[in-house]
Parts: C-alpha cells; structure tokens; sequence
C-alpha cells in the first residue's frame, strides 16, 4: 500500500513512517525538512493523490485543513456542479491528526502568551474535525478518521512525564485500524494511561 504522511520526518508522523514501511508500506513522505509546503495545497495534494492511505498529520495554520478538501475533491472525483461522482470512487482513506484539546478549551497559562498560539492550534484543529465531519456526511468514499492524541512525547529534551511513549502510540493507532477490517473506526482519541485496567 502507498502511503502518504505529512510531516514524515519528526514526531508522530516520523513514527508512523518508520513503523508502517517495516510493515512493507511505501511511504510517500511529505516534510518541510525536504523542501516540502503544505501551504501550497495544490502540488503537495499532487504528491498525495497516487497514495491509499493519506496521514494528514502536518500543521500550518488552516493549511491542514485546505489539504484536506483538496485530497477529498481529487480523491472523491466529485463532481464541481456537486450531481454526484464523475465514476466510482477509489477506495481511498484518510486520517486526520487533531489533538484532544479540541475537546475543551485550553486553560491560561501563566503569562498568557503561549495560551493564545494555544488557542489557536486548537482553532486550527477545530476546523479540521468540523471540515472531516462535514464530508464524511458527504460521501462514504474516501474514508476519514479523526484520530486525537493526547500527550505524545515525541521530543525528547522535553519534560516527556505524563505523555504517552510515541512509538507505543503510533502502534496502538495502526493496531486499532489494522486489526477491525469490518469496523470504521470515524473517531479515535488516544491519550496516557498511569495504570492499566485487566479486562
């Protein structure tokens, strides 16, 4: 399977590369590290639309958003008068990396300054669930799932204590998806747990 990934080269979509081209993907990987925009919608939705799976994780402004649609649209082969599908549509998928702060909203810090870039990611993120919500109404075809982490410790000269292991995050979320082929799995919120449940 093709696989794109925004952000392939640091955090959770470094992960999600590394651990599904051992799984004998081929990554497409889309990062600024290579030269790669986002923002510029068009040609990185280009680089997008031969892929499967398209990881929608990287995030600039509402420029995730705006890719998002973009991949929809070429992926959906709806048509611009909006009559419906010019063929039928690939079966195609897409994962939509949010944050569980889009839950509720973020509290103060401090000094106030890092509340308000706070509060715009979780803007930011906001719209991207809305935008996901509204076109799986749309059409059952590409798939969407929004997949919310919560603390990911995915730097590591951070304080890391109370955030999930990364690469045991990324692997519960390809587990979840991988192992319940009947199931849609639309949303997905994946945090740290401090002690385990036996069931």
């Amino acid at each position: 399977m093709k696989i794109a990934i925004t952000g392939h080269t640091h955090g959770i979509g470094k992960e999600f590369a590394e651990q599904l081209s051992k799984r004998d993907h081929e990554i497409i990987g889309i990062s600024r590290k290579d030269g790669e925009n986002i923002r510029r919608v068009p040609h990185t939705a280009s680089l997008i639309e031969p892929a499967d799976l398209f990881i929608n994780n990287a995030q600039s402004n509402y420029a995730q958003t705006e890719l998002l649609y973009e991949v929809w649209r070429r992926w959906s082969n709806w048509l611009p008068d909006g009559k419906g599908y010019s063929e039928i549509p690939p079966n195609k998928w897409i994962w939509n990396i949010s944050t569980m702060m889009t839950e509720s909203p973020t509290n103060c810090t401090p000094d106030g300054q890092d509340d308000i870039k706070m509060s715009q990611y979780r803007n930011q993120k906001l719209a991207l669930e809305e935008a996901s919500k509204q076109l799986q109404h749309k059409s059952n075809w590409p798939k969407i799932s929004i997949i919310r982490p919560g603390g990911v410790a995915t730097q590591e000269t951070q304080d890391n204590s109370g955030k999930a292991n990364v690469t045991v995050w990324v692997k519960s979320v390809i587990d979840t998806f991988t192992h319940n082929e009947n199931i849609h799995v639309s949303e997905l919120s994946i945090g740290h747990t401090v002690q385990r449940i036996p069931l």
